[in-house]
């Protein structure tokens, strides 16, 4: 349903040249550049400069900037997710984003913001699903002062707050029945009540949803309402997984250890061919922020200034060694080994040399106290500690 209603929606757009894909984009483009690119390249300048306008300096549109920036890639599908971003962010319609967890939807919904001309105006976002079915309404609409027990001054819901800019509510599938009908109304007619007020307050402001589940089977289940599925998806945008953008991984990947390593002031600056082949090759059920965490974990065991394949997590390597013929896998098993024999070497060294003190350990080691434990009891290394210590807890 979401990917018919997406390729009907950018049809026209067909498949983009370079400068195709550019004028696609929000903005016009500060700058481009022509593949092969080095792999030191600063990716960062691939993405945000090129893509939105100058007003996006408001702090409340701007992504966290640790977060991988969905925008990065030319890959086909991801042009047709930047003509469905110009024409949502061009008008004031509901958007929808659907697509697996992981995949940027939140950043996405920040991006719709950033190129609206809302850009300058709050973006309130709403995770449905953590919110009790008791404290929603209240969170959404307000509350006014004595409406139950704990109300002991007047709040402002998430609607009220996002007056004049964007109202994001994440996991929509997520929202109870008897909210969806209150929601249902306040799309319709832009105005509600706080909970426990006679005051009927009036909103103008742009409402993006976005959710990882079927909505329709879910209305086919009774467990969303047909008429609200249908007020909240004018227009669709579907995120596709990064299986299917495969192309877009190197750059991706690049992107996230620029930002990562800055931050951490890492002395990594590349990522080798052979450990990119394996990224590019690994089908990403985590999507994004599981490439995001791989990058994240090489650089805590990336020593040098490259990323190679040793440092890439287990799961990586495991998907590598299935994929090759029976004659290349004993040297690739003979590899994961070796990566996990230095990796407990070196646990073990300092955790003797700490008197196995694991908080001092993963302080020297630069890993949290909770990578330690898994790895002492993952690696054996437990099996090596002197009896009348245990370093397990």
């Amino acid at each position: 349903m979401p990917d018919e209603l997406v390729y009907r929606e950018a049809s026209a757009e067909g498949t983009l040249a370079i400068e195709g894909a550019l004028a696609a984009l929000p903005s016009p483009a500060a700058e481009y550049f022509t593949k092969p690119l080095g792999r030191n390249r600063n990716w960062v300048s691939l993405a945000r400069p090129a893509r939105l306008p100058r007003h996006q300096e408001n702090l409340g549109c701007r992504p966290e900037a640790k977060q991988a920036d969905p925008y990065i890639g030319t890959s086909p599908a991801m042009t047709q997710v930047w003509a469905l971003v110009r024409r949502a962010a061009a008008s004031d319609v509901t958007v929808l984003i659907v697509g697996e967890s992981g995949t940027g939807k939140e950043l996405v919904a920040r991006a719709l913001c950033d190129a609206s001309h809302r850009a300058t105006k709050p973006f309130v976002d709403v995770n449905c699903a953590a919110l009790t079915e008791t404290l929603i309404e209240s969170e959404l609409f307000g509350h006014d002062k004595g409406a139950f027990t704990s109300a002991v001054s007047r709040y402002r819901g998430k609607f009220e707050q996002a007056d004049g800019g964007t109202l994001f509510l994440d996991e929509i599938g997520e929202m109870p029945l008897p909210t969806q009908a209150k929601i249902l109304r306040v799309l319709q007619e832009r105005s509600f009540q706080r909970v426990g007020g006679e005051e009927k307050i009036t909103v103008n402001i742009k409402v993006i949803c976005a959710t990882n589940q079927n909505l329709e089977a879910k209305v086919h289940r009774g467990a969303f309402r047909l008429d609200l599925f249908y007020r909240i998806n004018p227009l669709i945008i579907a995120l596709p997984p990064l299986r299917d953008r495969a192309a877009d991984i190197p750059e991706l990947a690049n992107h996230i250890l620029t930002t990562a390593g800055q931050a951490d002031l890492s002395p990594v600056r590349s990522i080798a061919a052979s450990a990119l082949t394996m990224l590019v090759q690994y089908s990403w059920p985590g999507n994004v922020r599981e490439l995001q965490n791989a990058i994240e974990h090489a650089l805590i065991f990336c020593d040098g200034e490259e990323i190679e394949p040793r440092h890439l997590p287990s799961s990586v390597l495991r998907a590598s060694e299935s994929a090759l013929t029976p004659t290349e896998q004993p040297a690739i098993a003979t590899l994961i080994d070796r990566v996990a024999e230095f990796e407990r070497d070196i646990i073990l060294k300092a955790l003797i040399e700490l008197k196995w003190n694991k908080t001092r350990t993963a302080a020297a080691l630069g890993i949290t106290r909770r990578i330690l434990t898994y790895k002492i009891q993952t690696l054996n290394i437990a099996n090596s500690a002197p009896d009348k210590l245990d370093p397990t807890p």
